[in-house]
């Protein structure tokens, strides 16, 4: 019996280990990007199991061991930065002046949630400069319509085929070259315009790219990512970053984005604050990004109470009289070459 408990354990370990292989892999196929979010999963699975299986197995084991330790040692490194312990790309402001704060709300809520009632007091509670609402239609468009009286601007996309990526974008601030942009001729919108805070214009991106899924490789979502960090390297004007990436911000592209556009994340020695699945207890990663360039200072980073979505929201608290350069990774030696090849890939559809 315990001979067959060890075998059932060494197979579910060679399955972790394989799993964590397969993710070092630099393709674009969905199944094998999938297994970018469940990373933290995999981790607790391998940390568990391996000790078990050495308690039941022994010296027998040997090899499964060494080779399930080597895996929880490759995810446990690409965690690392996400964990409480690790260093903070951005320090935290104790204070700011009222006239330099800045709030970002970003809130993915789901096309088919029903609680219109339940964001719309999210909002309001928390009172954010910018909001952006992602998986919107026009039943949303409705439930939304009160908003606009309450910010100085708003625009809206909603895709006619794309139902699940429609997008809302509300201000409290005049918006400036606002538009919707649709990359590589896709069907889910990109955000990119001017906010005119009275301290400092602030150039705004909204992103919501389709997830890798069965039929649907990570090309595109990519592409995305990639595209608005190079929006955010090319602007003359401070760039804040938000949306719903669909990708984990441990994934490779969305770390060569962050140093491609020099973006900084708060999560980063602060741990990975969970922003989906809402609805599950266990399966669950941080999607919804807000990020940006050095200068703020971070008073405050939050994903807040569930709202009826498979989301959570996100809410960052930016103060724009402060100077905090932070820590944003360097530029590494190729990273604009593989920011070419993607978005070459990306343009061959």
């Amino acid at each position: 019996m315990r001979r067959w408990i060890a075998r059932i354990i060494a197979l579910a370990l060679l399955i972790l280990v394989a799993a964590t292989v397969i993710a070092m892999s630099n393709t674009d196929q969905w199944w094998v990007r999938f297994l970018d979010f469940p990373r933290m999963q995999i981790t607790a699975a391998l940390a568990v199991l391996v000790v078990v299986y050495m308690i039941v197995a022994g010296w027998r084991g040997i090899v499964v061991t060494v080779l399930a330790l080597a895996a929880l040692g490759v995810q446990v490194w690409t965690l690392w930065p996400y964990q409480p312990v690790a260093g903070k790309m951005v320090a935290q402001t104790p204070r700011c002046a009222d006239d330099g704060q800045l709030r970002v709300l970003s809130t993915n809520v789901q096309r088919g949630n029903q609680g219109a009632a339940q964001v719309l007091a999210m909002v309001r509670d928390n009172d954010p400069d910018i909001l952006l609402v992602m998986e919107t239609n026009e039943r949303w468009d409705k439930d939304l319509s009160p908003l606009r009286d309450e910010f100085a601007q708003s625009m809206q996309s909603i895709p006619k085929d794309a139902t699940f990526f429609g997008m809302h974008v509300f201000s409290r601030y005049p918006l400036e070259n606002a538009r919707f942009e649709f990359p590589f001729d896709s069907d889910t919108p990109m955000f990119i315009g001017d906010v005119i805070h009275p301290r400092e214009t602030i150039q705004f991106l909204g992103v919501h790219p389709r997830p890798p899924q069965r039929g649907e490789p990570s090309t595109m979502r990519d592409a995305t990512v990639l595209t608005a960090a190079q929006f955010a390297r090319d602007s003359e004007t401070l760039s804040i970053l938000a949306g719903d990436y669909n990708a984990t911000p441990w994934n490779d592209t969305a770390r060569l984005a962050m140093r491609v556009g020099q973006m900084l994340d708060p999560r980063q020695g602060r741990g990975p604050m969970v922003s989906f699945d809402a609805k599950s207890s266990w399966m669950k990663w941080p999607l919804d990004q807000i990020l940006w360039q050095g200068g703020p200072g971070l008073l405050d980073f939050s994903v807040l109470p569930p709202v009826g979505s498979d989301h959570y929201p996100v809410r960052a608290d930016l103060c724009l009289t402060t100077s905090a350069p932070g820590n944003p990774d360097a530029l590494r030696d190729g990273d604009l070459d593989a920011v070419g090849a993607a978005l070459a890939a990306a343009n061959r559809g």
